[in-house]
């Protein structure tokens, strides 16, 4: 817990690739199995699947458009590129990393992954990108 009382419980990091299919088929190569079929999400314009070995959780996410963010993110060579963490109370959660100096980037928007779930990405001021779902 943080000093604003907000439990951050870790839940994946956010790989983004250029196609789903040779990235499932490495990392099932490396241990890892999926959770659940893959999916859409419009609002973010992407397609992703969910991986877990172990205790480690992935989230693989490929773009689903022309203006989808994660082209951005492949062409500045970036792979890894954010973790998320579950809250409880999503806005203040969002509040008390804005005030510690982080931007928000998206949201709070439904997402497909988390069944309609809120969602917010924030940038961080070491320059990390969170995902914050809520529980």
């Amino acid at each position: 817990m943080d000093s604003e009382g907000i439990e951050f419980t870790f839940h994946h990091i956010g790989l983004a690739c250029r196609s789903l299919l040779p990235e499932i088929k490495t990392h099932e190569r490396l241990g890892y199995a999926r959770e659940g079929a893959t999916f859409h999400d419009p609002i973010q314009q992407i397609n992703g699947v969910f991986m877990a070995h172990g205790p480690v959780r992935i989230e693989l996410i490929e773009p689903a458009g022309e203006h989808s963010p994660v082209r951005n993110i492949l062409e500045k060579g970036i792979k890894m590129y954010h973790q998320c963490f579950a809250v409880d109370d999503l806005e203040h959660a969002i509040s008390a990393l804005e005030a510690y100096g982080a931007r928000l980037i998206t949201g709070p928007v439904p997402a497909v992954a988390f069944g309609g779930r809120k969602i917010a990405f924030l940038m961080l001021r070491t320059m990390l990108i969170v995902e914050l779902v809520e529980k």
